[in-house]
């Protein structure tokens, strides 16, 4: 949750303009006139000691002079008077500054030196700080336009946060020729403390704000921008775009995965787990977010298209395949009903073609028969005007006929000057509309995967229920070894290993150091053999003759492995060769070839790859990435992105492969990443699934220590479902509670729990009248991120099912060291130990989760709830701003 003082700097009452100034074009002057322009509705003040007055208004030498200290400081003096200022601003008591005043870090040392200034005072002081650099801060219901901007921007309902300040004005710029308003636009600037994701948990609960935009140029706290972006976009469509979509990898050409999956993979994988949408280019921008802020959504991939005329509809057929859409397949009752109504030179297939003069009662009929066909999701009705059109009449019935139906209607009403009234019609009346219909095809498309990605937002993987749990123990020594002696890659025998003891189904390779031993080790395998150069050194073996395959006798093994190793020297002098390894050939009927990978991105984490796999891997790039934990849902979902999916499927006279196998794989590589946070990169190339398995023929990992003193997952972006905090209670009567973890799924019955309690208890809890949630609020309650917040419940089981009987939850403030605690407990299970062992489980997780205070807040009639927190150690005190409220403080 945004601290008070934050929400103080971005929906401040009362403000001072440190610079104000009456000159025009000087910063100063723009800023105080935006103030003025918009009607801020609270107390003004100007500071500039050389002035004493403007338009009349008395103004201040120094912030020190204030009668009062307002909530914010805006700040528009030159860069080295920034620090003295904030000084005095944190003296005087005031909660925040924006600062968009320029010249720090991009100014080298000095500005560098200024902003650690500014910083070690509004540390010191408390106050919280946005910019510098930023344009400012705007919000339109109250009237406050604190920015640099040139125009006022119109109200509306979306909201901008960008951390490009130039892009931001280019926005409002562009908005106001196109009608867009805007409920709050936030520019980050440099972002030196108050971030993207301390302005996201501030917008996602803005009442005034039905949508949000975002634009990034880097993410400096991923854990904390993820946290908030999963916890804004399940309240709010959240549309994201990001510059720099074609920086490379550094390590790139080491290994086959690095050479596939650049950074800005590993961002779509993040947005697609966050649920947001992901925009590639700047026009696209606003369509997404107005067309997800009018509550428009679609239920799947299947798109209904008529249209009077035979161009734009093939045009916007071709398109929606073109964006992975599926043409709808009509059933033949619609075709039916479609034949009745249309005469034959009509087109019945899809799309649906009813002819230029067509009138709209025979249009929107035409339509309506698409919807109602179970095979449809949505539809995109196109009209081109001709002489015989009347675009007004057709727009009236179709947005009639939409009214009806819980099917999204999109309509493409072609032309200029003489459809402008309909595109007005259709806005007023909440249907979306597009000029083209590649751009209604586009909006489509993007619903889609904003659908999807929300799906995927709501998957809490688990750790595997497996018979035989994996030795993360011998496989932390083989790392452990391999860092010891400087190794950056395990060789393929070691990777094996590791993987073994992961459970992943390998192909055993054993090291032969001389031709001798490589006889010796192929006959106790067992011929055939194939032959691979051991080197780490050497990170592709097939581009210096470094493999061999199907070896049938031990005469063929020895000469093959001097000629190997005597070719491989003069195709790489520099490489380090350590002999050959002997491995089984794996010879099974219908066998695919797939990789399976695994990056560290810098920012996100290990990510995990997925495609087509072989020795043409970068020539191919077939490949969809996914960040971890993976559950079985997400794996499927990561195959079903590649055109190795098509190939899974039966082919040419082949049977299906085992994708369940597969899923299996993809399962055991995310729980090493998870449980190894010194992976730090993976191929398996190739992975052989047949239709009775898969197995991993060839396997290299990267190693890369992580930092002894980072807590648990703090190497991955996503925090895992904290399994190890599952435990049971047995109760008096012999019933046995189980207390675990909340997930999304516990919607229905934490809303039954909550509506169970009694007045006085929810009056307790809550401390208002609470009768039901509303769904942003059981959102809030169920789908947490673990690594912001707990949840815990306790739960027994009914003939009915799982019975939620209490709840114990603390969310961590924004200083990371921070959380506030609730608990609440069953009317019927009160005074049975419940609430005693939730409260000392929720202190033991907040302690590994090396938090250092605990807060609470309660009633002061709450009695039993403030001598819980005594037996517990925590001090209680009275609210010093309400006498009625009791505080409960512990240090962890």
């Amino acid at each position: 949750m945004p601290s008070k003082r934050t929400e103080a700097v971005l929906k401040p009452a009362s403000i001072v303009l440190v610079g104000a100034s009456d000159t025009p074009g000087k910063l100063g002057d723009i800023v105080r006139r935006n103030l003025h322009e918009a009607g801020f509705r609270g107390p003004v003040h100007y500071v500039n000691p050389r002035h004493a007055s403007i338009d009349g208004q008395a103004v201040l030498a120094s912030v020190r002079d204030l009668p009062e200290a307002p909530d914010v400081a805006v700040i528009v003096t030159p860069a080295a008077t920034v620090p003295g200022i904030v000084r005095d601003c944190g003296e005087k008591g005031i909660r925040g500054a924006v600062i968009i005043s320029a010249g720090f870090r991009e100014g080298g040392a000095a500005g560098r030196e200024l902003e650690a200034e500014i910083k070690r005072s509004a540390r010191e002081h408390g106050l919280r700080l946005l910019g510098p650099n930023s344009l400012g801060v705007i919000r339109t219901d109250d009237g406050l336009n604190a920015a640099c901007g040139p125009r006022q921007p119109l109200p509306g309902r979306l909201a901008l946060v960008s951390q490009s300040g130039a892009l931001c004005a280019a926005i409002l710029d562009w908005s106001r020729a196109r009608r867009v308003g805007f409920s709050t636009v936030i520019s980050t600037g440099i972002g030196i403390d108050i971030d993207v994701g301390e302005i996201l948990d501030f917008l996602a609960r803005d009442p005034a704000t039905d949508s949000i935009m975002l634009f990034i140029e880097g993410v400096d706290h991923p854990r904390r921008f993820m946290s908030a972006l999963r916890a804004a976009s399940r309240i709010k469509p959240v549309v994201v775009m990001k510059s720099g979509r074609h920086a490379e990898r550094p390590e790139a050409a080491a290994f086959h995965t690095g050479s596939l999956v650049g950074a800005d993979d590993v961002f779509d994988a993040a947005m697609r787990r966050a649920g947001v949408l992901r925009i590639r280019n700047f026009s696209e921008l606003y369509v997404a977010a107005s067309t997800l802020g009018a509550g428009v959504r679609v239920a799947g991939r299947r798109l209904a298209i008529v249209s009077n005329a035979g161009g734009p509809g093939a045009l916007a057929a071709d398109h929606a395949q073109d964006r992975w859409l599926q043409l709808a397949s009509l059933g033949g009752e619609t075709l039916e009903q479609l034949a009745a109504l249309l005469p034959p030179s009509a087109h019945q297939g899809m799309p649906v073609y009813v002819r230029g003069d067509a009138d709209a009662a025979q249009f929107t009929a035409a339509a309506r028969i698409c919807l109602e066909d179970p095979g449809v999701d949505a539809l995109l009705a196109i009209l081109t005007p001709h002489a015989l059109t009347d675009p007004d009449a057709f727009a009236h019935e179709l947005i009639e006929m939409a009214a009806g139906h819980r099917k999204p209607l999109f309509t493409c009403w072609m032309g200029g000057d003489a459809v402008v009234a309909c595109r007005n019609l259709f806005a007023e009346h909440k249907v979306p509309t597009y000029a083209t219909p590649e751009a209604a095809v586009d909006a489509i498309a993007a619903l889609n995967l904003f659908a999807e990605n929300q799906v995927q937002l709501l998957q809490v993987p688990e750790p595997l229920a497996t018979s035989s749990a994996p030795d993360r123990e011998a496989a932390q020594l083989i790392i452990d070894a391999a860092l010891e002696a400087r190794q950056e890659w395990l060789n393929p025998a070691q990777s094996k290993a590791l993987l073994a003891a992961f459970g992943i189904p390998i192909v055993r390779s054993l090291p032969a150091r001389s031709a001798a031993d490589a006889v010796m080790v192929a006959q106790e395998v067992g011929f055939p053999v194939a032959m691979k150069i051991l080197s780490p050194d050497i990170a592709h073996k097939t581009d210096v003759g470094g493999v061999r395959l199907g070896l049938e006798s031990a005469r063929e093994v020895r000469e093959t492995y001097e000629s190997m190793l005597a070719g491989v020297a003069q195709a790489r002098p520099d490489a380090a060769l350590e002999g050959v390894l002997i491995e089984p050939m794996y010879r099974e009927r219908n066998g695919r070839e797939v990789m399976i990978g695994v990056v560290r991105d810098p920012v996100f984490g290990p990510a995990i790859s997925f495609g087509l796999g072989g020795t043409l891997v970068e020539v191919i790039r077939d490949r969809a990435v996914a960040l971890p934990p993976l559950n079985r849902f997400l794996a499927r979902e990561l195959m079903r992105r590649t055109r190795a999916w098509q190939a899974l499927q039966p082919l040419r006279g082949a049977p299906a492969a085992d994708e369940e196998a597969l899923e299996e794989i993809l399962l055991r590589v995310s729980e090493v990443v998870c449980e190894l946070p010194d992976i730090g990169a993976m191929d398996l190339n190739p992975v052989i699934v047949t239709d009775t398995g898969a197995i991993v023929v060839d396997a290299r990992i990267g190693v890369k220590k992580g930092s002894p003193t980072a807590r648990s997952y703090e190497h991955m972006a996503i925090h895992p479902y904290p399994s190890g905090l599952i435990q049971t209670l047995e109760l008096p009567g012999g019933l046995t509670a189980t207390l675990r973890p909340i997930r999304p799924e516990d919607a229905a019955i934490e809303t039954a729990f909550v509506t169970g309690l009694s007045e006085q208890s929810r009056f307790l809890r809550f401390m208002f009248g609470l009768h039901s949630l509303t769904p942003a609020m059981l959102s809030r309650f169920t789908q947490i991120d673990y690594d912001r917040e707990l949840a815990l419940i306790a739960v027994i089981d009914t003939p009915q099912g799982e019975e939620q009987i209490g709840v114990a939850r603390y969310i961590t403030l924004p200083d990371e060291e921070t959380c506030e605690f609730a608990i609440v407990v069953g009317d019927a299970w009160q005074g049975k130990g419940l609430a005693k062992r939730l409260f000392a489980m929720l202190i033991d997780a907040a302690r590994d989760r090396r938090l250092k205070v605990m807060n609470g807040v309660t009633l002061r009639e709450n009695h039993r709830m403030i001598e819980l927190s005594r037996s517990n150690g925590f001090e209680v005190s009275r609210d010093p701003e309400d006498p009625d409220l009791v505080q409960m403080t512990l240090v962890l």
